[in-house]
C-alpha cells in the first residue's frame, strides 16, 4: 500500500534539460576547444621559428669560439717568435753595493731575445741617491743595460747634474756599474760648477757622486779630484 503521507514525486525532476541551455554549453565547449587549439598552434609556430634561430646561434657561437681560439693561439705564436720585446717608459729600481737606491728610466726599452740579458735604452735617465732630497742625475741619448753584469753603457750627449753641488758635465759616453755605483768614461769631458770649469780626457765618479776624479793627456794634461760632499 502506498503511504498516503509521502509527498508526490515532482514532475520537474525528470524533465529533460532546456535545449537552449544545451546549445549554450556546446558553444562554450567549442569556443574553449578552439582557444586551446589556437594557443597550441601559436606555441608550435613559435618553436618552429625559435628553434632554428637558437640552433643557428649555438653553431655561430661554437664557430666563433674556435676562430677566437685559433686567432689567439696564432697571436701568441707570433709574439713568441718576435725577436724583440719592447717596453714604453720602463723603470728599473735597484741598490748599489752601499745600499744606496737608484732608478733607471727610459723612453723605450728593447730586449733582443737573441742577446738575452741586454736591453737597449732610448733616452735613458739614471737617478742616483734616488731617495735623497737632491739626487744626482745622468742622461743620454742611448744606452744598453746588461742584466748579467748590472752595467749600463750610455752614449750620445751624456750629461750629469749633481743635485747637491750643482756641478754639471758633458761627455760622449759613460759606463755605470750599478753594483759599485761607479760611473766612468774614457771620452773627453767638460764640466762646470761652483769651483770653476774642468776639461779632461777621462773621468770616474765614486760614492754616488760624492767624489769625481778627472785625468787628462795631450792638451788636456789635468788630473784632479773633486769632493762633492765637502
Amino acid at each position: 500500500m502506498t503511504d498516503p503521507a509521502a509527498p508526490a514525486p515532482s514532475l520537474l525532476q525528470d524533465a529533460p534539460p532546456d535545449l537552449e541551455t544545451v546549445r549554450r554549453e556546446d558553444v562554450r565547449r567549442v569556443v574553449e576547444a578552439m582557444e586551446a587549439w589556437r594557443q597550441r598552434s601559436r606555441m608550435i609556430h613559435f618553436f618552429r621559428r625559435a628553434l632554428p634561430v637558437a640552433l643557428g646561434l649555438i653553431i655561430f657561437s661554437t664557430v666563433a669560439w674556435v676562430v677566437a681560439q685559433t686567432v689567439m693561439a696564432d697571436l701568441a705564436n707570433q709574439a713568441a717568435q718576435q725577436p724583440e720585446v719592447r717596453m714604453t717608459n720602463p723603470r728599473f729600481y735597484g741598490q748599489d753595493g752601499r745600499g744606496q737606491p737608484f732608478v733607471l728610466a727610459a723612453a723605450e726599452a728593447v730586449q733582443d731575445r737573441n742577446q738575452g740579458a741586454r736591453v737597449r735604452l732610448t733616452r735613458p735617465v739614471l737617478r742616483m741617491n734616488a731617495s735623497g732630497d737632491r739626487p744626482a742625475e745622468v742622461t743620454a741619448l742611448n744606452g744598453i743595460y746588461d742584466e748579467r753584469t748590472n752595467r749600463i753603457s750610455l752614449s750620445g750627449d751624456v750629461r750629469m747634474v749633481d743635485g747637491r753641488s750643482s756641478f754639471r758635465f758633458e761627455t760622449g759616453e759613460a759606463l755605470i756599474d750599478t753594483r759599485t755605483g761607479i760611473i766612468s768614461g774614457r771620452s773627453p769631458v767638460r764640466g762646470r760648477g761652483p769651483l770653476g770649469t774642468v776639461d779632461a780626457s777621462s773621468y770616474a765618479i765614486y760614492d754616488q757622486g760624492d767624489r769625481i776624479v778627472f785625468q787628462g793627456d795631450g792638451d788636456r794634461k789635468v788630473t784632479g779630484v773633486i769632493h762633492m760632499a765637502d
